[in-house]
């Protein structure tokens, strides 16, 4: 070897070995005393053995602190690169908080907004890991992290839709940097360590916490009990998405037969319509080996999201829930019902809608709250949709929950329905009500409430029975309709045919410069 390569060769393996300290041991050990892994340790875990390249590594931070003390900058906080995470191509950063409390610096935010240019432009997944008190404070330029976070946002937005981005908070992420996990497709939280804050006074103690943003804001998608458990929740949800918007997702042989034919699903809806169940015992039922990958669970839990797989093919999964507010739709479920079905879209995952909803809330209350530009937005987004669709009406599709869920003239591929579906403008018992006041009335005088309730439910069984699937099927040309009325237990069978049968289908939007979704 050429002696002119040795003062280099042992200059790099020093910066090399600076940069593996990360802060330093003493840094090192106070990660580990709060259960949290070191930023290199949790890149070796994402990543396959030995398929990490790091990008960056020599970066340091070069301008001088307030104290006026140097302190250890590999990195400038920031360990990133690329490689394989089981098999596929990715790209992933990590803030290291053992460095300056994973402060961002001027140089690590450029290296940021450098590392998410890459993945679009590679149309490879970017997968980041939050674990930082904010914008790094110095003498000469102030908050010198605000100097590139425009162009880490900019880019962020740019390139939304490129590849999938899955943000993982681990630690503290506060101030501006607060909008990098959310412009992320998908956040998982560790429950012990995660906060995540944009500022100002916290009225309780479980502001920004995991739960916090599960429960109430709505901007945490999956919540975990350990670093470890979050990087294995990001590869999992990985394995249900393309490397991009232009592949199809990933086809995984699953062993289980996607003609089997489901007895225990006619064990599950109750006879009485008053009665609730539990969607989540069907979806178990009609998925590959009960599978299902639920995304926000703890939020608007009346609308269930999430990932499965029918005959290996990946899906997205929405809906109702009775065993909650009825599977009504409010702001809430708008909005998370919303962002997963623009997600599938965009990456063309085929979103199967299951319907059993009394439609949207209706009341002062929550016209105050916008609940018509909520569900604006569902029609909107439906309206767009060139993924594969398929409804399948279960039980109620009452008012405007119908429409959003995918009714005939909302184009999806084809439309399902159960024999015991309804579908109807509101709830049968307040069009009897409506209608039927008055007969009602004198039915209540001449017998007393005995003999109102017995023509009461006369009425209520003669309106029920014109809602009935089984009725609007004879009409192929009402509003009301469903392209095929089917046994329950062939529910996994007839959306597995579908989805093999509009592999290739191809759909278009007129053409326009964007689309403006309704405030």
């Amino acid at each position: 070897m050429g002696k002119w390569m040795d003062g280099y060769l042992e200059k790099l393996e020093a910066k090399r070995l600076k940069s593996q300290q990360g802060g330093g041991q003493d840094r090192q050990e106070v990660q580990h005393s709060l259960n949290k892994l070191t930023a290199r340790e949790r890149m070796e875990l994402l990543f396959d053995k030995g398929a990490f390249d790091e990008l960056g590594a020599l970066t340091r931070d070069a301008r001088p602190p307030l104290d006026g003390k140097k302190r250890p900058s590999p990195g400038d906080g920031v360990v990133m690169g690329g490689g394989q995470i089981n098999g596929r191509n990715a790209l992933a950063f990590c803030l290291d908080f053992t460095v300056m409390a994973g402060g961002l610096g001027n140089d690590g935010v450029w290296m940021l907004a450098d590392l998410v240019k890459k993945a679009g432009e590679r149309n490879v997944p970017l997968i980041g890991m939050l674990d930082s008190a904010g914008s790094r404070i110095s003498v000469k330029d102030g908050y010198t992290g605000l100097n590139g976070l425009g162009r880490l946002f900019r880019y962020m937005s740019q390139y939304s839709g490129v590849s999938p981005r899955i943000m993982m908070v681990l630690g503290p992420c506060t101030g501006p940097l607060a909008a990098l996990p959310v412009m992320g497709d998908f956040r998982i939280f560790n429950e012990e360590s995660a906060f995540l804050w944009l500022g100002g006074a916290m009225e309780s103690d479980e502001a920004g916490t995991a739960e916090f943003h599960m429960e109430k804001s709505g901007q945490c998608d999956f919540v975990v009990d350990s670093d470890e458990d979050a990087i294995d929740k990001a590869k999992e949800l990985l394995a249900y998405m393309p490397q991009n918007c232009w592949e199809m997702p990933p086809f995984v042989d699953s062993g289980d037969d996607p003609e089997r034919r489901e007895e225990a699903i006619l064990d599950v809806m109750p006879e009485n319509v008053k009665f609730t169940y539990d969607v989540h015992e069907i979806i178990e039922l009609i998925v590959d080996n009960g599978e299902f990958l639920e995304v926000q669970e703890e939020y608007a839990t009346h609308l269930v999201t999430g990932f499965a797989r029918i005959g290996g093919y990946p899906i997205g999964i929405v809906a109702n829930n009775p065993d909650e507010m009825s599977g009504v739709f409010e702001i809430d479920s708008a909005d998370k019902y919303d962002r997963f079905m623009n997600f599938l879209d965009c990456f063309n995952i085929p979103i199967i809608t299951m319907v059993d909803s009394t439609a949207y809330v209706p009341g002062d209350k929550w016209e105050r709250l916008g609940i018509i530009r909520h569900g604006a937005k569902n029609l909107h987004s439906y309206s767009h949709l060139t993924t594969q669709k398929i409804t399948v009406v279960l039980r109620r599709s009452y008012g405007g929950s119908n429409i959003v869920m995918g009714c005939a003239q909302m184009h999806p591929d084809v439309v399902f329905g159960w024999p015991c579906g309804e579908f109807a403008p509101t709830g049968p018992e307040s069009i009897v009500e409506a209608i039927f006041h008055k007969e009602l009335a004198k039915a209540e005088e001449k017998g007393g409430k005995e003999k109102r309730q017995e023509y009461y439910d006369m009425l209520l069984a003669t309106v029920r029975e014109r809602f009935n699937i089984m009725h609007h099927s004879m009409d192929w040309t009402s509003y009301y309709m469903v392209e095929e009325a089917i046994d329950p237990r062939d529910t996994r069978a007839k959306i597995y045919r579908t989805i093999v049968a509009t592999l290739d289908k191809q759909e278009e939007l007129p053409e326009k410069k964007r689309f403006i979704k309704p405030a």
